[in-house]
């Protein structure tokens, strides 16, 4: 695998104190990880690093947007993601390589750097949803979803009262236990 140098972090020379990184997660970022099943992606990275002199603490923030096709429609997308994540990375002389225990990874104190790139893969990955929909008719024509596709799905609900309630919707959020509630009332 071979990961972008800005991805890399060094850690030699690296004093006490906050440092702050601005990346772009792209399609070339994803082409180093041949099973991604993100290909195309455009997301913006901030990297906080808290140096302290046993640990480092790193914030990932990140938002932008990945290709994908809508799970109502099937037309291709640009997903919008985003997310805050921390890394917690302790210094320890029993730790000969590095070894990783959730969100805490632990490195021999003369490591020199630390390839962030697989952290980043897995955050931004995660981020994305498992149904991966928005609300297709928001903004300014034209929109990105398949039409005649979804009015098919709207005339194969028998009335208005039938068919979900569109993503990102007004008011209050339905929860499919809604429909439990009114079983104890007989």
């Amino acid at each position: 695998m071979s990961t972008p140098s800005a991805f890399v972090l060094p850690l030699k020379g690296l004093g006490k104190g906050f440092y702050e990184y601005d990346l772009k997660v792209d399609d070339s970022f994803f082409a180093a990880f041949p099973e991604s099943p993100i290909r195309r992606a455009d997301v913006d990275l901030q990297l906080m690093v808290d140096k302290q002199s046993r640990e480092l603490v790193i914030a990932f923030n990140f938002a932008g947007t990945i290709a994908t096709a809508c799970d109502r429609c099937l037309a291709d997308i640009d997903l919008p993601i985003e997310d805050r994540r921390q890394l917690i990375v302790k210094f320890s002389q029993e730790a000969d390589e590095q070894q990783d225990e959730g969100d805490i990874v632990y490195l021999h104190p003369d490591t020199n750097d630390f390839n962030l790139a697989p952290f980043v893969y897995e955050m931004v990955v995660l981020a994305v949803p498992m149904i991966r929909t928005y609300d297709c008719r928001a903004g300014e024509p034209p929109y990105p979803c398949d039409e005649d596709l979804l009015e098919r799905i709207d005339a194969s609900y028998d009335t208005a009262s039938d068919a979900p309630p569109p993503a990102g919707g007004e008011g209050e959020k339905s929860s499919p236990w809604d429909v439990l509630k009114d079983l104890n009332k007989n």
